[in-house]
């Protein structure tokens, strides 16, 4: 009777389980040269940072539901990546880019004059299988200890070695990273399903990786020419602008991600939220008027940028934003990052505030980058105007107005009144590395400097004050393009940081020409001490 009993709890406990097949989601990425994968359903997918080399499919597992206790909260939540290693991929290394070595340093002879001091060079390091992937990347050239550990073959192929592998690495608050990894192997390339998670789970993860490495079905990377054709005839008939760079971007979308476009820019979102999106899409607009009216460019310019919503907070961490900041605007890959912000509370109208202040904001670096030729400004100037436009209110499809912004009035007014903010003489000077440093004090001071150049009347009336913000900015775009000329154009960004630096050092020096600093902030300090603070929603 017992064994009856055992059996039958045994029955019931197979029938209750969901069968394997129900725990993984089937995709196709003919483009990446994948037929098909079996990823696990609670690894949502998450976009790969443009211009990444390696990172073909990227997954993290969703959080745990608190109002539901199926699954239980983890200190960090696993992460899958599908990775395509070509042999002999050469990975440029600092402080050259591109592969450029640095200017060799300079001794002095027994003649007194110098000569350069023959120094070797160091290979860039070659990239081509799992284990040199972990040691130069994953390992971040040994700023980041991880160990690759052979375990064992794989599934036998017939046209691909397979192996199994074990990762060690860093700590982090006493708990330890390791990882575990599934590569296929042939001359050409290495792919490899490599999952990261803490030491507590990796025998639960190791059963789901398992299956996704093994039954990976790889091909030859088929292009999407027939969707990138469609896109390109119906660009060409709307007339819209860049659309090869356009359909770069939608060629990279994951599900559940979508693109909309407008004339200057290409939204990239993951919410339900439409009346959201179609605000920040006219909005976008608005505010690029905004900006080139006050801020005319170099040059005549027709750039267009990607702006990227997440869905929420969580998703915006897993793409790479930082857990101390709300969005960010990425130069190199042209594209601007957000999430949505909406804060909801029973009987209470949701508020979308905060998700459209850190858009007014970033839409402002991502603008400027262009009018001074892709020079940033001094901090104060371009941290201080993004914080500006971030009090604006736009309403039916027009400016309203912009007034205070309320992430930074109360901090400002309690450093003034403190005595503790920077004096001018040294925050105007500071670089982006020595304004990060007290970042949350330096952001309210920028912007109190911006809000108080702009909106004081006694500025206004003042022959030099009300003239250092205009001549900032035209010094900046002049002097920019005379620096690069006499250092003959340099194409790489390491090269064009020198000329960068003189020409915000002759901005700054034209801007405060005549101005008394002393008088300047004691005026700006009166200026603060009345601002009043905005009501609470």
């Amino acid at each position: 009777m017992r064994c009856s009993l055992a059996a039958l709890a045994l029955t019931l406990l197979f029938a209750l389980a969901p069968p394997a097949a129900a725990q993984f989601k089937k995709e196709k990425h003919p483009d990446k040269g994948i037929a098909s994968i079996e990823r696990p359903r609670l690894f949502d997918p998450v976009p790969v940072q443009p211009g990444e080399r390696f990172i073909q499919l990227y997954y993290k597992e969703r959080k745990a539901d608190p109002k539901r206790k199926s699954r239980t909260a983890r200190r960090f939540y696993p992460e899958l990546f599908v990775l395509d290693i070509p042999r002999d991929v050469v990975v440029p290394t600092t402080p050259g880019v591109g592969g450029t070595p640095p200017e060799e340093p300079e001794e002095e002879g027994e003649d007194g004059k110098k000569k350069k001091k023959k120094k070797k060079r160091k290979e860039p390091p070659r990239i081509d299988d799992l284990a040199s992937y972990v040691e130069h990347v994953l390992g971040g050239s040994g700023k980041i200890s991880w160990s690759l550990k052979e375990v064992g073959p794989g599934k036998k192929e017939k046209t691909h070695h397979t192996r199994v592998w074990d990762l060690k690495g860093p700590k982090s608050g006493g708990n330890r990273f390791v990882g575990w990894a599934y590569t296929w192997e042939d001359k050409q390339r290495t792919v490899a399903v490599l999952g990261i998670c803490l030491q507590q789970d990796v025998e639960e993860m190791r059963r789901l990786w398992r299956r996704t490495g093994e039954r990976l079905d790889l091909i030859e990377a088929v292009g999407s020419d027939t969707e990138s054709q469609k896109w390109l005839r119906r660009y060409e008939r709307s007339g819209t602008s860049h659309p090869e760079f356009r359909i770069g971007v939608r060629k990279e979308l994951v599900e559940p991600w979508k693109a909309e476009d407008t004339e200057n820019f290409i939204v990239v979102y993951n919410t339900k939220d439409k009346p959201l999106l179609r605000k920040v899409m006219r909005d976008l607009e608005l505010c690029r008027e905004q900006y080139m009216e006050l801020f005319p460019p170099a040059e005549n310019f027709d750039a267009v940028s990607t702006v990227r919503i997440c869905k929420d907070r969580d998703e915006y961490i897993a793409y790479g934003g930082s857990r101390r900041s709300a969005g960010y605007w990425n130069s190199v890959a042209e594209e601007l990052v957000l999430y949505n912000a909406e804060k909801k509370e029973r009987g209470k109208r949701a508020d979308d505030t905060d998700t459209f202040i850190v858009l007014y904001h970033e839409a402002f670096h991502q603008y400027i980058h262009y009018s001074t030729g892709e020079l940033p400004p001094h901090s104060w100037f371009n941290e201080g105007y993004g914080d500006f436009f971030s009090g604006a209110t736009i309403r039916n499809g027009k400016f309203v107005r912009i007034g205070v912004n309320p992430w930074r009035a109360g901090m400002i007014k309690h450093l003034v009144a403190n005595r503790s903010h920077e004096p001018w003489e040294k925050i105007i000077e500071f670089e982006q590395s020595e304004y990060y440093e007290n970042a949350s004090a330096n952001y309210a001071q920028g912007w109190s400097m911006i809000y108080f150049l702009n909106r004081s009347p006694v500025v206004k009336k003042h022959e030099q004050w009300s003239q250092i913000l205009p001549r900032y900015f035209e010094t900046l775009k002049t002097a920019y393009a005379e620096e690069l000329d006499e250092a003959g154009n340099p194409r790489l960004l390491i090269h064009r940081a020198v000329p960068g630096k003189k020409a915000r050092e002759r901005a700054l020096k034209a801007a405060f020409e005549d101005v008394d600093l002393t008088d300047l902030e004691d005026e700006w300090e009166k200026f603060v001490r009345k601002l009043e603070l905005p009501k609470k929603r």
